[in-house]
């Protein structure tokens, strides 16, 4: 999800993370909007808006389905996305009657919100064990270090001493808030987005909120009010993924910071080297989790221009999340690994009691 030249083995692991960018992948993606039309269908069957033997027809061809990526890629590059060639190749093998329980009253916004939906709830489920993780590198690190003094500063001025203890928690206590209002997204996030042509939510007529429903539950989301032009749900998603790298960001700054020559109030393990300054350590890690915050930020302010929908759809507004907020998580989950090896790189703070 991040850009060309950081994907290289060049820069290794810094700026990507595997684990996010393959529930971005191709097949899980497509698997994903194959969910969605999966029950769709089954919701049409048992609203009665398809005939039970024609629905068990679709349903059994979509089970078999297996998407050709060339056609969908060649289907985008002309609908601007991968649904109509997605819909055409899941009905290809059927019966004309049967292709009627495939996609009836659905629309393609319906399906790829709803799969993002999925994938980003994916997505921050593993987000949570890797906070936790960082929690307990802090615990840790206050049961080593905390009573050890360092210098407090205001303005990157020295201003009163504190202990190793009081930086440590002004770390710690915005990372905990960052992970209790991680459960609570991961809930908010959860709807559905069925709204059909026009945002209306009226078709099948005459059981529209009933299959909207019964999507819901079969995806293991919620119904809320149409957001076809409303993306405050994804903006939300990226505030707090701005907030998590602004909070490891800090930490990151404050151990650059504590770690040059003359302060020297942290001590780091496997610290990066210079090509012309071979006395030089430089805390890499810490760097990375400043630029990434940086990043990460300035990819929200671009995420807002998707708030901007033109009447009952915009392409444009649309196409502008597919390639900011992928590339968010995938950031945010390299932050957390690199705020994990940092922390777990630091040998001492501050000064030892008796020194």
């Amino acid at each position: 999800m991040s850009n060309a030249l950081t994907r290289t083995q060049l820069w290794g692991t810094l700026f990507q993370d595997e684990e996010v960018a393959a529930e971005f992948s191709a097949d899980r993606f497509c698997a994903r909007m194959v969910q969605f039309e999966t029950a769709w269908t089954r919701a049409l069957r048992d609203a009665g808006a398809v005939p039970d033997e024609i629905a068990d027809e679709a349903l059994a061809a979509i089970e078999r389905f297996e998407p050709d990526f060339a056609a969908l890629a060649r289907g985008s590059d002309v609908d601007g996305l991968p649904l109509p060639a997605l819909v055409r190749q899941m009905k290809a093998a059927l019966r004309e009657e049967a292709r009627a329980a495939i996609h009836a009253g659905a629309t393609s916004q319906d399906v790829i919100d709803t799969a993002m939906i999925l994938t980003v709830r994916a997505v921050l489920a593993i987000f949570k064990s890797r906070c936790d993780a960082i929690l307990r590198r802090l615990d840790d690190l206050d049961a080593r270090f905390a009573g050890n003094p360092i210098s407090g500063r205001t303005r990157m001025q020295l201003a009163l001493p504190i202990n190793a203890g009081d930086r440590i928690e002004d770390w710690r206590t915005p990372m905990r808030a960052r992970r209790e209002r991680l459960d609570l997204l991961i809930d908010e996030i959860g709807v559905v987005q069925a709204g059909g042509a026009v945002g209306l939510r009226d078709a099948p007529a005459g059981c529209a909120e009933t299959v909207a429903a019964g999507v819901a539950r079969m995806l293991g989301l919620r119904v809320s009010p149409v957001w076809h032009t409303d993306r405050a749900v994804m903006l939300e998603i990226g505030h707090w993924l701005t907030a998590l790298c602004g909070t490891l960001g800090k930490i990151g700054q404050d151990i650059a910071l504590m770690a040059q020559q003359g302060i020297d109030e942290v001590r780091l393990e496997q610290a990066g080297g210079s090509s012309a300054m071979p006395h030089k350590q430089n805390p890499v890690r810490s760097e990375i989790l400043v630029a990434l915050a940086r990043v990460v930020g300035g990819h929200q302010g671009i995420l807002a221009q998707s708030m901007i929908h033109e009447q009952e759809r915009s392409g444009a507004a649309w196409a502008v999340e597919w390639m900011t907020l992928p590339a968010m998580l995938e950031l945010s989950g390299a932050a957390l690994d690199n705020a994990d090896r940092l922390l777990g790189q630091i040998r001492h703070i501050g000064t030892e009691k008796g020194g």
